[in-house]
């Protein structure tokens, strides 16, 4: 089957690797239908976080149609259409069993270098039936290719943010999480969502979705803030963006008693804490990996129902060939790149 390849630093092909099959009673294996390019599959591109060798299939993002499933699957058959997570999660474990597959102490993360990933012609999915959920018909893959990673993420941040109606939200990252979390952000009826960023495509579209953008190039971000707060800073502040620098002017936006809820991907082992300060402001601080298994039918529900609509996210959609292409538009912010669909 044709994927793309990690072959080193800023270099992915495109060409032959072994089908997709049945390995384990629990696989189900899909054939791709659509896979997306994600801000952290760029950081493999780009060398910020290693992939231990060359020739590994990229990509976690994916809607397909199951084709083959193991002996021990009898929820899904061959023929529906699917969505998953990320990463794969038994649903059995401790951690599975208290809602946080992201912490299953089986987890197998797609196109990582643990699992052969999704920017494939196939896919095989362990543990198919916990990491699986059924797209609902009349859903195109373009309106359910965010629900395995980057919505929830955003959703996730909302929520672990703490953000109530009437508050002032602050969003640090107009990415693809970013807006996602600007768009849920604004299902709760905040007073006001502020956007922060540097790249003025992204700002157009956090503009599109309801929120106020802010060039961080053009304006002082504290000022707006304080304009919009009476002084005072944002009552949540999330940070989408996984860069030491964006996460410490979140300790500045936020107001005395507020949220930093933080779901960017860090590849730093550490980060100078402003603990006398966050002690001093009664600051709540979270950070952490979307359990995004949990939020996959919410969301598509919610897409079905037409509260939420992230096809605004998706500027491109390039053939599976194409992919070298797509990379380097997205990590270089090319022809205002955002979100990058590939079609096998």
């Amino acid at each position: 089957m044709r994927a793309v390849t990690f072959e080193g630093r800023l270099k992915v092909e495109v060409k032959g690797v072994p089908d997709a099959a049945v390995q384990q009673p629990g696989d189900v294996v899909i054939k791709v239908t659509s896979s997306a390019i994600c801000g952290s599959d760029i950081h493999f591109y780009n060398g910020r976080i290693p992939i231990p060798h060359t020739g590994w299939v990229m990509g976690h993002e994916y809607v397909g149609e199951v084709v083959e499933v193991g002996d021990e699957v009898t929820k899904l058959k061959p023929g529906e259409r699917v969505v998953g997570a990320s990463y794969a999660s038994c649903g059995e474990c401790f951690y599975c069993r208290r809602s946080w597959p992201s912490q299953c102490m089986k987890q197998e993360h797609f196109g990582s270098g643990m699992l052969p990933g999704a920017q494939a012609e196939y896919l095989r999915v362990p543990y198919g039936q916990s990491t699986l959920v059924k797209v609902p018909d009349g859903l195109s893959d373009e309106r359910a290719i965010l629900v395995g990673d980057v919505l929830p993420t955003g959703y996730f941040a909302v929520e672990r943010g703490e953000v109530r109606r009437g508050d002032v939200v602050v969003v640090v990252g107009s990415g693809p999480v970013g807006l996602c979390a600007q768009m849920c952000a604004l299902l709760v009826e905040p007073k006001v969502v502020i956007a922060i960023d540097s790249v003025p495509e992204r700002l157009e579209l956090s503009r599109k979705i309801g929120a106020v953008p802010v060039d961080m190039n053009a304006e002082d971000p504290g000022g707006v803030i304080r304009e919009h707060t009476e002084g005072r800073g944002a009552d949540a502040v999330l940070e989408a963006v996984g860069d030491q620098e964006a996460l410490r002017s979140c300790f500045q936006y936020v107001r005395p008693g507020g949220t930093i809820s933080a779901v960017g991907v860090y590849s730093e082992a550490q980060f100078q804490f402003p603990m006398f300060l966050a002690y001093l402001r009664d600051l709540t601080f979270r950070i952490g990996a979307c359990p995004a298994k949990n939020y996959l039918a919410k969301l598509l529900s919610m897409i079905e129902r037409g509260k939420l609509d992230p096809t605004l996210i998706l500027t491109h959609s390039l053939s599976l060939e194409e992919a070298p292409h797509g990379y380097d538009m997205f990590a270089n912010h090319k022809e205002s790149c955002v979100k990058v669909v590939l079609k096998p």
